[in-house]
């Protein structure tokens, strides 16, 4: 039996990191959600293929958090299937995957496999010294020990299973025909009766961050979960230190997150050509002037070349 292959269409959406980088500059907003747009494609135009594999690159503090964070998932994952991972296998494992990613971005391997390890630092060879790497290292095993010594960890196992709520399977929600990226770590069911949602964190937060990033988890519970604000319970989880925070909640907090939700997406539709079909044009969307933006900026080889002379092609 055949079956008709779907065509990907690249249609709108919202995320906190869409909206930053719309704010940050307008160029590296393109290059991202547009220009990239098709790379994965065998036959993709060099210029759309080398667009795609520089967005894929992440800063080495990005990539302990994401190595963090799906190590985390894998150990609720685990629970929730009635099995439990050793902290010392987990740990070790975990140390073995950031030495296979580390190897395979030095060698950059990116460039033929872009879902791969892809680290900015590799890319544009930035000196990092050996100690920082293990300092890096370090750091992403202590987040994960204080992991499996959080009173929270504790009392979410003793949460009958059923209670549980993992994210990952619906991590977006529409809001006013737009749809939203912005779901929690991880959600369950307290004693209490009251929907915990839980983000998981590895670095010093922003605190006015943190309240618009859990303020947009509020959301989700309404739109998806259909639990009302004031059912919920939003916790901010800093793993480096070991310290969970509750972040105060109530529908007029949440109201002010739909109005920047809204006023976000009305401002980048602006910049569209043709809003309906999601159609934009690199020339409406000009670089910044911010030198000290572009030179952590993924697109920094095709955009400001002059910056250094490491905007090598593979």
């Amino acid at each position: 039996m055949l079956y008709a292959m779907l065509e990907l269409v690249n249609e709108f959406s919202w995320s906190r990191s869409r909206d930053k980088s719309f704010q940050e500059c307008r160029r590296k907003y393109f290059y991202h959600y547009y220009g990239a747009w098709g790379g994965w494609e065998p036959d993709a135009a060099e210029a759309v293929r080398t667009l795609y594999v520089l967005k894929q690159l992440s800063s080495r503090q990005q990539w302990a958090g994401k190595i963090v964070h799906e190590a985390v998932e894998w150990a609720l994952r685990a629970l929730a299937a009635g099995r439990e991972l050793p902290e010392a296998w987990l740990v070790d494992e975990t140390v073995k995957r950031m030495r296979r990613d580390w190897k395979s971005s030095r060698d950059k391997q990116y460039w033929q496999h872009p879902k791969t390890g892809a680290l900015f630092e590799h890319e544009y060879e930035i000196r990092i010294k050996p100690e920082d790497w293990q300092a890096l290292r370090d750091h992403v095993v202590r987040c994960l020990r204080n992991f499996y010594r959080l009173e929270l960890l504790q009392e979410i196992q003793r949460a009958p299973r059923e209670q549980w709520v993992l994210i990952e399977e619906i991590r977006a929600f529409h809001f006013e025909g737009t749809a939203i990226y912005a779901a929690p770590d991880f959600a369950y069911w307290t004693t209490a009766g009251r929907l915990a949602l839980v983000d998981w964190k590895t670095g010093a937060p922003d605190p006015d961050e943190i309240e618009f990033q859990l303020g947009c988890y509020a959301l989700y519970a309404q739109e998806v979960l259909r639990v009302p604000s004031d059912r919920v319970d939003l916790l901010q989880v800093n793993l480096r230190e070991r310290a969970v925070q509750s972040i105060p909640w109530d529908a007029g907090k949440l109201d002010k997150i739909k109005d920047h939700l809204r006023l976000s997406i009305r401002s980048m539709r602006a910049w569209l050509r043709d809003p309906g079909a999601n159609v934009a044009a690199l020339e409406d969307f000009e670089k910044t002037e911010e030198l000290r933006l572009c030179r952590r900026c993924n697109f920094r080889a095709v955009c400001r070349p002059e910056l250094g002379d490491n905007a090598r092609r593979p």
